[in-house]
């Protein structure tokens, strides 16, 4: 019988278990080495990107109707502005709509559109004589979200830039800032300057330019909504002024024609009087020359009256077109007011 150390082979292949373990726990602790850096990074990113990250996921879904897809496309919205634009889902909204979400109630302002909830909502006016209106409070209302997502430190560096804005035209903005509260009013003029004025230190427009890849376009539509009401208060006024310089002519001329007429009159009495008497005039000559002179002032009397009442045609009428621009800008505050009967305009 064969002895049992003849049949063991001799060249057993090497086990490589123990290695092959090695290999894995070492792949295992290099893994739980990155998870922690990729985690920080991925910290880090967020922190950096967190508003822009929301404002991607905000925007899912939001379908705009094609009113508002023509608003935002006519705005050229850079990559950026667009998610933020989209982020907030504006809405054109109808009248009874708007004053819910706007809590728009008072009668003496036309609010154009508000920013609330990190929603825009924009008054649907849809009236050709006001092209523009709705771009440049879409605009406007956009603005107020990018302002509230600004880091406080950017914020910072653009107010003294934005002061500077306003010194420079203080006479269009000042009334409106003013009647903010002192803690809206540099988020009002970041905004305001933006769709209002044309021309920016480069700073700014560097700054716009983010979010707008033209803003003199920005700028254009509130231009050509706010030129009729513009017109109009410029006609109203100066027709109001020059109606007021007639109407002091007119009762200055008036009220010297009628001293004239009745000097004339008492002078036409004594010459008929004296007329019917012997030897009142002395001659003739007299009588004549006397005559002629009334007749004379008679001429004045009836072409003084004429200029008069020439004055007060031309009075008629432009207080006719003085009336007809009142009723007008009447209408066109009616037609932005969603309560109607306004007298100022804000956005």
């Amino acid at each position: 019988m064969p002895s049992m150390a003849q049949n063991i082979p001799q060249n057993l292949p090497s086990i490589q278990m123990n290695e092959a373990r090695t290999d894995f726990a070492t792949k295992k602790h290099h893994f739980w080495i990155f998870t922690p850096i990729i985690a920080i990074v991925l910290v880090v990113i967020f922190l950096l990107y967190h508003t822009a990250i929301i404002d991607a996921f905000k925007g899912i879904g939001y379908n705009p109707t094609p009113d508002m897809w023509a608003v935002r496309n006519s705005l050229h919205l850079t990559s950026e502005g667009t998610r933020i634009f989209n982020a907030t889902h504006p809405i054109l909204a109808s009248r009874d709509d708007f004053n819910m979400s706007c809590e728009s109630h008072d009668e003496a302002v036309s609010v154009l559109g508000c920013y609330t909830s990190d929603r825009i909502y924009v008054y649907n006016v849809d009236d050709d004589s006001l092209s523009g209106i709705r771009e440049s409070t879409a605009a406007h209302e956009f603005l107020h979200a990018v302002w509230t997502r600004l880091p406080g430190l950017e914020k910072s560096e653009l107010v003294p830039i934005l002061e500077q804005v306003y010194s420079e035209h203080s006479e269009s903005l000042e009334e409106i800032i003013e009647s903010y509260p002192v803690e809206e009013q540099i988020g009002e003029l970041y905004v305001r300057a933006a769709t209002q004025i044309a021309k920016l230190p480069d700073a700014l427009e560097k700054h716009y330019a983010k979010y707008f890849t033209d803003q003199d376009i920005i700028t254009a539509f509130y231009a050509s909504y706010i030129a009729p009401f513009n017109e109009l208060k410029e006609q109203i006024t100066k027709l109001g002024s020059e109606l007021e310089t007639l109407k002091k002519e007119i009762e200055k001329r008036s009220s010297a024609l009628d001293a004239r007429v009745a000097a004339f009159d008492a002078a036409v009495g004594e010459f008929n009087t004296c007329a019917n008497k012997a030897g009142c005039f002395a001659s003739s000559y007299a009588f004549y020359a006397r005559r002629a002179e009334l007749v004379t002032e008679q001429q004045a009397l009836n072409a003084e009256n004429t200029a008069v009442n020439a004055l007060i045609n031309t009075y008629n009428s432009k207080a006719d077109v003085y009336n007809s621009s009142i009723i007008r800008s009447s209408e066109l505050q009616s037609i932005i007011n969603s309560n109607s009967s306004t007298t100022q305009i804000e956005e």
